[in-house]
């Protein structure tokens, strides 16, 4: 088997893949490389280990969003580890939840009836205080991922409303959030942090100020979700 290519895959390690999808570093972790002799892995690491790191991929992110999602709403982790196991034999692709295959009317159908086998009433009714897990969530995490004409996913937006240009490309910058018109890294807001002038962070990125106020929103979003 092939390495795989990191400047198409893009590369995560844990730290920075838990900010980007609002989990703790300590259950992502488990959810990637379980744990010894309670836990076993509920995503397929792409990736493995890279530089003595774990890291992720992006397809192996876009799966974590839902992981995410399945333990907000309430969905214990045995359960989430069927679905993501049965999901990917039923619709035969290693990475169904980085697709749009599970937004389409069949892809639905297959992980709620997962869901139902697996004791789960109705994985579209899921309650967790104020959080639901219905159509129109699922809907909102479709909104925020552009796919490829095959249907896999190649570019997220990972806080839209707040932060409409910053995004995660795997064949940009190893997948950093950046600014899409300017490929200039988010990490800018580093840069502010020192000199304090968006003015100055413009034109020496040569960039509008708007997206230097941007980009250090979004840290400030990632830091605040940490």
């Amino acid at each position: 088997m092939s390495e795989p290519n990191l400047l198409e895959t893009g590369i995560f390690i844990i730290p920075e893949a838990a900010e980007l999808v609002g989990a703790s570093q300590h259950m992502v972790r488990i959810w990637f490389d379980g744990h010894k002799g309670k836990q076993e892995p509920v995503i397929e690491n792409e990736l493995g280990r890279v530089g003595g790191k774990l890291a992720i991929s992006f397809a192996n992110l876009m799966e974590l969003q839902f992981v995410a999602f399945f333990a907000r709403a309430g969905v214990p982790l045995r359960e989430i580890r069927v679905i993501m196991h049965e999901a990917k034999r039923t619709l035969e692709h290693p990475h169904p939840f980085a697709t749009t295959i599970v937004f389409l009317t069949d892809g639905r159908k297959i992980v709620a009836a997962i869901a139902r086998n697996n004791g789960i009433e109705d994985i579209y009714d899921l309650k967790s205080k104020n959080y639901e897990m219905k159509d129109v969530v699922l809907r909102s995490l479709k909104r925020d991922v552009i796919y490829d004409p095959a249907g896999d996913a190649r570019i997220w937006y990972p806080r839209r409303r707040l932060s409409p240009n910053v995004i995660v490309n795997p064949r940009r910058s190893f997948g950093r959030p950046i600014l899409k018109e300017s490929s200039i890294p988010s990490a800018i807001a580093n840069a502010f942090a020192v000199e304090k002038d968006a003015k100055v962070e413009s034109l020496m990125f040569e960039i509008q100020e708007r997206q230097v106020r941007e980009a250090v929103d979004f840290e400030a979003l990632l830091r605040k979700a940490a």
